[in-house]
């Protein structure tokens, strides 16, 4: 499942810490990717057109903000 679940967070999050803390309850790989720590991480956030946090990718699918009943769906075509 490498690099399937990608999830993009920042420092002082709520949202991001809502977000992981699901990913982790539902046992998932995902590689996560602080744009607070690495600039790079941000830039690679903004060529995707994603200019906020949380934001989590899957198999190329977008799911903008903290919405636990589409992560799970996506997460369940995994």
């Amino acid at each position: 499942m490498e690099n399937q679940v990608v999830v993009y967070i920042s420092d002082a999050c709520e949202e991001c810490e809502r977000m992981v803390a699901l990913l982790d309850k539902e046992d998932v790989e995902y590689k996560l990717k602080n744009i607070s720590e690495n600039k790079q991480h941000l830039h690679d956030l903004q060529k995707e057109h994603i200019y906020a946090t949380p934001a989590l990718l899957i198999k190329g699918k977008k799911v903008l903000g903290y919405q636990e009943q589409r992560i799970k769906q996506l997460l369940m075509r995994l």
